[in-house]
């Protein structure tokens, strides 16, 4: 997929703030708060869901204090697209999670089919418990196969970036959480 760095740009100064700095802050505190009260004495693996939950798994670990291990899995339904297809396995943990707590950390719940593929995964490999974990969930539809037991920030059904989530595979390295402008077409026209 090509992308110029104009339409990047575009996007990047046309887009709106819904979290600043301090705000990312203050959510990553209260979801780990809120990880910690249920599942500190459960020797949890937290399972990095690749790419978008990188950002959110860095800052959520050191928040988290208490004993725990880190794997992660990557399965996708978008592979550098901005609408979901089907989903792609890339790769599984390397942790067992036979009779374990497992948490999966995903930057963003919408549709909910690659989150409750990935909880059946970890229960077919005999997790005891499974929690996910999102940044963001994005009130896309009103029956999703799965919800977030842990959420960071509710979201309306506009386009994300920032903290772990892309446009077109850039700006997942942009600290707060993005909006793009609803007449982000209109805007692409022009340039």
């Amino acid at each position: 997929m090509d992308v110029s760095l104009a339409e990047i740009e575009i996007v990047e100064n046309n887009s709106v703030c819904l979290l600043d700095e301090r705000e990312v802050e203050s959510m990553f505190t209260r979801l780990a708060e809120d990880i910690t009260e249920k599942c500190s004495d459960m020797n949890p693996i937290v399972l990095c869901v690749m790419t978008g939950a990188v950002v959110a798994v860095g800052r959520l670990l050191p928040k988290l204090k208490f004993p725990l291990e880190m794997d992660y899995i990557h399965a996708t339904r978008y592979q550098g697209k901005t609408v979901g297809e089907a989903l792609v396995w890339k790769q599984l943990p390397t942790t067992t999670l036979l009779n374990r707590t497992v948490i999966i950390v995903d930057d963003v719940l919408d549709e909910g089919i690659t989150m409750a593929k990935l909880k059946e995964y970890c229960v077919e490999q005999g997790a005891e418990r499974c929690y996910t974990a999102v940044l963001v969930d994005k009130a896309m539809t009103e029956n999703k196969p799965v919800t977030a037991d842990f959420v960071g920030f509710q979201a309306g059904n506009d386009y994300l970036f920032g903290l772990g989530m892309d446009y077109k595979g850039y700006l997942r390295n942009v600290s707060g959480l993005y909006a793009c402008p609803e007449n982000l077409e209109e805007l692409l026209c022009q340039c």
